[in-house]
């Protein structure tokens, strides 16, 4: 278990994407902290149209397994990805190995589903404005307890279907994302992003701040 950090700097730079767990279960005080903060995001028009669902049961874990396997064939030729071989230690090796090992063990975890209610006004990205800080919260408020978690593509591509039925997700409303939570094996940050002065410009596009 890593340790937790509470200074929100910490935090933040130090967040890193966790693929690789430990066997031992969240704790549902644990997990209804990283829900709690969750419902702090902010929302458009504080409306608060958004839903969490808990993915624990053995049911659940099972169609969690299933979507993992079908993005898993997905995002494979996208990212040129193949199971390295046992005796390659490059960092790509190493990175692409604990992806597998997060896709085979899927259904071990504790995972969540986030959904937001669909208005006929506002396009899909418009709306994630009202969702994905409670994800971010959600990711924030995991580190700082000391939990992994990782933002998975399972409940897109041929995983959706099978996440909405399973959970029964009313067809009004989008399944946004999904978090997969846990104990991790090994450690956290410092996050490689970047420098800001690449990214940042002033006044126009691809005028940077002298």
């Amino acid at each position: 278990m890593t340790t937790p950090a509470t200074d929100v700097w910490t935090v933040m730079s130090t967040a890193r994407t966790i693929r690789r767990f430990t066997g031992e279960p969240v704790d549902e005080a644990t997990l209804g902290r990283c829900l709690q903060a969750a419902t702090w995001a902010p929302s458009g028009a504080n409306a608060q149209e958004w839903r969490f669902i808990v993915l624990r049961s053995p049911e659940s874990r099972a169609v969690v397994a299933k979507a993992a396997e079908q993005a898993l064939r997905v995002i494979e030729p996208v990212y040129g990805m193949t199971r390295p071989d046992e005796q390659d230690d490059s960092r790509r090796a190493r990175a692409d190995r604990a992806t597998y090992e997060l896709h085979d063990r899927a259904g071990e975890f504790t995972s969540v589903l986030f959904t937001q209610k669909r208005f006929p006004t506002a396009s899909e990205l418009l709306l994630g404005g009202s969702i994905f800080p409670a994800m971010q919260n959600f990711l924030l408020a995991a580190r700082a307890q000391g939990l992994g978690a990782c933002m998975t593509s399972w409940a897109s591509y041929g995983g959706e279907p099978l996440l909405r039925e399973a959970v029964g997700v009313p067809d009004d409303w989008m399944l946004a994302g999904h978090i997969v939570v846990g104990w991790p094996r090994g450690r956290h940050g410092p996050v490689r992003r970047r420098p800001v002065a690449e990214v940042v410009y002033t006044d126009r596009w691809g005028e940077q701040k002298n």
